[in-house]
């Protein structure tokens, strides 16, 4: 019988049931309410330490208020900064030593990552001219702490929104590498000082090779700056990041580790996010975001001087543009850009040249490929050397609109984000400059197949590696070919991490010539699932390899090929220097070259090229 809520209802006396169903109804009754007990005293644990965090103090409360509210459905912006501390109490106020702009955006399924090098020389607000890291110390001595002031100065330079701020003091740092057991890093060569030279630095001995760092080891790694370059360190913190985003991916799945994960940050960093949820969120999307979907760029300077010959990084305005904009939309490799329809798309078009009609010209042009282009009279000034293209960086669409615009002006066109009341509707606003010379640009055909890989055929390693494979029983496969140029500056056999009773290991660091930071480096273990080969971006099949390749870019960068054959693991790593990265085409080329020591030949007709093999370089 059925009927609506009024009906009456039937009730008979049901036969009698077996026990053991009702007890696992109730069983499962129980375990849900102790799991939801479980996670209100999580959330509640979560609230109690999330103010160990991000206290109410000065320091906190003058970063939120220079900070940007976020919008329902942007991105997020987090400055994360690595501060040094160490020396407060002798009275130094201490300083930024690392600044990284993220950007997480959960709509598009990504974060980019945007690092500055320390001596960037920029505008502080209030002070003038000087470096970036000296806008921590300014804040901490006036009293209103330094997040703040390096929020306003990092806002200066990009003209982008940021709405929180993350610092990681050095020894928080340190304790909170030991507090995760360490990260795994591939340490790409030899960093070596005893301070047994005239200048005096941080005492450091890390070998090369895949291993875990713990804390101390881990602060060398990222802070080494005694021979290189401010760019090689930041991109060493990047990779350390990722490694750490690795190691911790599993524990906010946890119910009971998540929690835990987040008492490490509240007590091991300070912030100024101070709602629970959303801490949790940020944490989540950083750690869960597949590497694939991590971009990750660096501001580059020139090599300067101050009048009192300070060393600094002097910036280009357009590079920095440039780097704002691949940061907000990064070309991902395999992924292509979004496609746009010129007329779905409105530009306004404004003389910043001085010369008359520029405006009306440039409009018409766009017209013709399409787009709704209109002329609005002069910009604020005339002092546009090179033309310009504005966006609004809130909405993909106008950073798509924005790219493609900039593509037909030419590449000097520099390309920069606005808010939306400045754009004054329009999908994007372009600045005509005096280099407009009255038409489009044409760009030069650009080649249909790759460049050729630059490497050279040798059996130099064969020796080696057949010696090594003795020792330790490794079905070790060699490579037989090597970038052009390159020597051997150590092979290091070892275990991993064990006391001498774990997984094999076999690390060559190869040097390229043209100054410091060139590396490559041969991994070859037989670890089971290393956390370094998680995450790859991509797969090759073909080319003369004996195995598929596993391949790992960041953005357009390959970073590593890896591949795994008789229980070894293999990996290429290109260089940490990313602006003389060795080609895709040349690692490709390099892991498809290993063959077993007991057949490893060239190819007829191949020439068999030297290669010095060194031992054991100690960097000064």
């Amino acid at each position: 019988m059925t009927g609506g809520e009024g009906d009456p209802r039937y009730y008979r006396v049901p036969p009698p049931r077996r026990r053991w169903p009702s007890l696992l109804a109730w069983g499962v009754w129980l375990v849900a309410g102790l799991l939801a007990a479980a996670a209100y005293g999580s959330w509640a644990f979560i609230d109690d330490t999330i103010s160990q965090a991000s206290p109410n103090s000065r320091r906190v409360n003058e970063a939120r208020r220079v900070a940007d509210p976020v919008l329902p459905g942007q991105p997020i912006n987090v400055l994360l900064i690595g501060s040094d501390s160490r020396g407060r109490d002798q009275g130094d106020p201490g300083r930024s030593d690392s600044v990284i702009l993220v950007r997480l955006d959960s709509q598009q399924g990504f974060i980019s990552m945007l690092s500055f090098p320390r001596d960037s020389y920029v505008t502080i607000p209030g002070h003038g001219r000087g470096k970036l890291n000296s806008a921590y110390t300014l804040g901490e001595q006036s009293g209103r702490g330094g997040p703040a002031l390096l929020m306003e100065t990092v806002k200066g330079i990009t003209k982008q929104p940021i709405n929180y701020y993350v610092n990681v003091d050095f020894k928080g740092f340190a304790r909170l590498v030991n507090e995760i057991g360490g990260v795994y890093i591939d340490v790409d060569r030899r960093y070596f000082n005893d301070n047994s030279g005239p200048v005096k630095y941080e005492m450091i001995d890390l070998r090369p090779g895949y291993q875990r760092l713990l804390g101390d080891d881990a602060l060398d790694f990222v802070r080494y700056r005694h021979s290189d370059s401010d760019f090689a360190r930041i991109v060493r913190q990047q990779m350390f990041l990722s490694e750490v985003k690795r190691k911790v991916r599993s524990s906010l799945g946890n119910l009971v580790q998540g929690p835990s994960f987040l008492r490490l940050i509240a007590r091991n960093t300070e912030t100024s996010i101070r709602s629970s949820d959303r801490l949790l969120d940020i944490v989540r999307m950083a750690v869960e975001t597949p590497d694939e979907r991590v971009f990750r760029i660096t501001l580059e300077g020139t090599d300067g001087t101050t009048e009192a010959g300070e060393y600094i990084a002097v910036l280009d305005d357009a590079a920095v543009a440039d780097a704002v904009r691949q940061w907000i939309s990064p070309e991902f490799t395999g992924v292509s850009a979004p496609k746009v329809d010129p007329r779905q798309v409105s530009v306004r078009v404004l003389n910043g040249s001085g010369r008359t009609l520029v405006a009306e010209e440039m409009a018409g042009l766009l017209r013709a490929k399409g787009y709704r282009a209109t002329a609005g009279g002069n910009a604020n000034d005339f002092s546009y050397r090179h033309s310009a293209v504005f966006f609004d960086g809130e909405r993909p669409a106008s950073v798509a609109a924005g790219r493609a615009v900039q593509t037909l002006i030419g590449p000097n066109a520099g390309l920069q984000s606005l808010d939306t009341a400045r754009t004054g509707g329009a999908d994007v606003v372009v600045v005509v400059g005096t280099d407009f010379a009255g038409s489009l640009y044409t760009p030069p055909r650009t080649p249909t197949r790759p460049p050729a890989p630059d490497v050279v055929g040798t059996t130099s390693l064969v020796p080696k590696f057949r010696r090594i494979a003795q020792q330790t029983g490794m079905p070790l496969m060699v490579p037989t070919r090597v970038a052009r140029g390159s020597r051997v500056v150590d092979v290091i056999v070892y275990r991993i991490n064990t006391g001498g009773r774990g997984p094999w290991a076999v690390k060559v660091v190869l040097e390229l010539p043209g100054g410091t930071s060139r590396y490559w480096g041969i991994m070859a273990t037989t670890m089971k699932d290393p956390p370094i080969l998680a995450g790859r971006t991509g797969e090759l099949r073909r080319g003369g390899g004996l195995v598929p390749l596993s391949t790992y870019y960041n953005g357009r960068l390959l970073v590593r090929d890896a591949f795994e054959r008789d229980g070894v693991r293999y990996w290429v790593s290109n260089t940490i220097d990313r602006r003389r990265a060795l080609s895709a085409e040349t690692i490709h080329s390099i892991a498809r070259s290993f063959r077993p020591v007991g057949q490893a030949r060239l190819a007829r007709g191949v020439a068999d090229t030297p290669v010095e093999i060194g031992d054991d370089p100690s960097t000064p």
